[in-house]
């Protein structure tokens, strides 16, 4: 079984859980995602072992990587113009982690934005989609006029 696979599963399995805690998801924010890419590469780096909450943390995160690029693919193979940014095929949950944890070490002014549309931002910039087509309205072409309710203008220009 892939190691996607499992964390999939993980994933799936811990957030079932998830309305019995009072915590952020680990996605919620440009901050909630940096502390716990931060906490995976920190203790990967010195080869410490992580708690278990922890580890449940980072398995959420990686889980919600391996998402955006299951769903990448799926778009991709459909219209390969929806996405701002085309993920090579070879791509893994810690480049993944990596592309986003840069991204946002490199914009810490936009901690506060929604998770989500930073991680879209993130890969956006590592891996721009030549073809990606801006849906109507949109005031950029690199990325949509809004994500998750957050305009694109605080996203442009990174």
């Amino acid at each position: 079984m892939k190691i996607s696979a499992v964390l999939s599963a993980m994933s799936a399995l811990l957030a079932m859980s998830a309305p019995h805690c009072k915590a952020e998801p680990v996605w919620a924010t440009g901050h909630s995602l940096l502390e716990v890419i931060r906490c995976d590469l920190q203790a990967h780096d010195a080869n410490q072992k992580l708690t278990d909450y922890q580890t449940n943390a980072v398995c959420l995160l990686l889980g919600y990587f391996n998402g955006f690029a299951e769903s990448a693919a799926l778009s991709a193979h459909y219209d390969a113009t929806a996405l701002p940014f085309f993920l090579p095929e070879s791509i893994t949950n810690d480049e993944i982690e990596h592309v986003v944890y840069k991204f946002l070490s490199d914009n810490p002014d936009k901690l506060d934005l929604k998770g989500g549309a930073l991680v879209v931002a993130a890969l956006a910039k590592a891996f721009p989609n030549p073809t990606f087509k801006p849906p109507p309205g949109s005031t950029s072409d690199q990325s949509p006029k809004r994500v998750d309710g957050l305009s694109k203008a605080l996203l442009s220009g990174s």
